[in-house]
């Protein structure tokens, strides 16, 4: 948007366009009159010659300034060449009215124009001095044809009613151009105002994580943000840069769900599958204004997202169940221990009866390992995701892992992609990476002899923007196809002396790290446990 002081500039550049066509103008009438009508005019008839030689250069003068104008802008703008200039005019009406007789012949009034024009175009004391010359140059005017010719008539009063026109004309004229002057100063703060307003909400929206199209009754999107346009581009929708002048309308599905929300605005959309991957888009519609056929915001917001939120309530709230159950049941668990214990070192107690109370003892111990396995889940106070490179955070995590475990014989990583960076919880993170290296370790020493692990850190480009992973490779058995179909479920274990509860856990944080979990085998029939990463966020540190 234009500067509105610099189109006020314009169109002052434009007075004095008008104006120097005036000066053009006024000279040829002047002396087409005075040819056409020589004995019924008044026009030169005290000085004939010296009348039309005025009129001439003044018509030279002002063709001069005309053609210059544009080509010497800068110099024809300066205040003291305009001032001369205008100065110049009046001495050309001044001597036009002197050759003409005086004021009787009606040229003063032409005085009255060059003040207005003064005015606008030169602000301030300037004009008004303008305004005193001219006033001085009529009375000096008079006051000399009165002494200079004997039949002249001196017309005093009117040269005096003339002066003060030309001071009221110019100061009104004064008054009204430094109106208009800060009016457009207003206005230009105001249109300064808005447009630092609309850059800021622009900038606003263009930021937002979630996506924001505005869409015409006839679904045509008239605007978009940057998290909508990367939710459109797997559509393969072609979106120029320009999309309000593009008849770019809305990906059949979510047309769809627009159609069925215009019907029952309380529905609930479904969400929205993103061709070639396994993301979901969940919609919300709003009418931009009450009437009927306005125009539509549809809010588009990763489904991960949401369901990130969800497992972070679910973890929250099972952090607080875990609390109840520590208090709850580790008291009287203890006590059952406590006593089964005692019991078991009492010599009347007989062989088949010690049986018993190491059952006991036994399930004391797996429902007290369920507690501890739950608990693991609510125990991380740092609960806000940050941005990490895995590249070099592994090493340092492996390295500790080796330093606090006995049964690790070798742990190799392999780097498939430099600078894979990934944003997690990071000790979320941990808690997962202990779980699957200690299971990885315990079956391949149990099928080798040798706790031994291979762990690939790469990005998968498999589904279109590059997927950071993590793979957790062991030299174990494997498992079966009935097993894996319940892997992940709680409390679903193929050990005597497990709970079930790792995997499970593992999964809900990788969730709630907007990660995937996923069991399968490498092509030479090992067992691999992955983690799939989102895309990280930029706007975690």
């Amino acid at each position: 948007m234009a500067n509105k002081t610099a189109e006020y500039r314009e169109q002052i550049s434009n007075v004095s366009v008008v104006y120097n066509i005036y000066r053009i103008v006024l000279p040829l009438v002047l002396l087409v009159t005075y040819i056409t009508s020589p004995e019924t005019s008044l026009l030169g008839n005290l000085d004939p010659t010296l009348f039309v030689q005025v009129n001439t250069a003044y018509a030279i003068y002002a063709v001069v300034v005309t053609f210059v104008t544009p080509s010497a802008r800068k110099v024809m703008q300066n205040q003291s060449v305009i001032t001369g200039m205008q100065l110049l005019d009046i001495l050309v009406i001044t001597l036009l009215i002197y050759t003409s007789g005086g004021v009787d012949s009606g040229l003063g009034l032409f005085m009255i124009v060059t003040m207005a024009s003064s005015s606008i175009i030169i602000r301030g004391r300037i004009s008004t001095f303008l305004a005193a010359v001219g006033a001085l140059a009529l009375i000096y005017t008079e006051f000399y044809l009165s002494l200079a010719y004997e039949n002249a008539s001196a017309q005093f009063i009117q040269t005096g009613i003339l002066g003060i026109i030309l001071f009221s004309t110019s100061l009104y004229i004064q008054y009204l151009t430094d109106r208009i002057y800060k009016a457009a100063q207003l206005a230009d703060k105001q249109a300064s105002d808005i447009i630092d307003l609309e850059k800021l909400n622009d900038e606003i929206l263009q930021r937002m994580r979630t996506g924001v199209i505005v869409v015409n009754p006839g679904s045509r999107i008239i605007s978009l943000n940057s998290a909508a346009r990367s939710h459109l581009l797997p559509f393969k929708l072609d979106l120029p840069d320009e999309i309000e002048s593009a008849n770019i309308t809305l990906p059949d599905a979510m047309a769809e769900q627009l159609s069925l929300w215009k019907i029952n605005p309380k529905r609930q959309p479904q969400p929205i599958a993103i061709p070639n991957s396994n993301k979901q888009i969940q919609l919300n519609f709003a009418f931009l204004n009450p009437e009927p056929d306005s125009d539509i915001l549809i809010f588009l917001e990763d489904n991960r997202q949401i369901v990130q939120r969800i497992r972070q309530m679910k973890l929250a709230s099972l952090g607080r169940l875990t609390a109840s159950i520590a208090h709850e049941v580790r008291n009287p668990l203890g006590a059952i221990s406590h006593a089964s214990q005692l019991l078991k070192e009492s010599q009347t107690i007989e062989a088949d009866d010690k049986r018993m109370i190491e059952i006991i003892l036994d399930h004391c111990n797996r429902i007290n390992l369920i507690i501890e396995d739950v608990l693991d889940a609510s125990r991380h106070d740092d609960t806000s995701a940050s941005r990490m490179v895995l590249n070099e955070w592994l090493p340092t995590f492996i390295e500790n892992y080796r330093s606090t475990h006995e049964v690790c014989d070798k742990i190799e990583l392999q780097e498939l992609h430099p600078d894979v960076q990934v944003s997690v919880i990071s000790g979320q993170l941990e808690q997962v990476l202990n779980n699957l290296f200690d299971n990885g370790l315990r079956y391949s020493k149990k099928k080798t002899g040798e706790a031994s692990l291979t762990i690939e850190v790469g990005l998968d480009k498999s589904s279109g923007d590059p997927q950071p992973f993590v793979h957790i490779i062991d030299d174990g058995i494997g498992i079966d196809e009935e097993a894996e179909a319940r892997l992940f479920e709680p409390f679903h274990t193929t050990e005597a002396t497990g709970t079930g509860l790792g995997l499970y856990i593992s999964k809900e944080l990788c969730e709630a790290n907007q990660s995937q979990l996923v069991y399968n085998r490498t092509p030479q029939g090992k067992s691999c446990f992955s983690i799939y990463f989102s895309q990280p966020d930029r706007s975690v540190a």
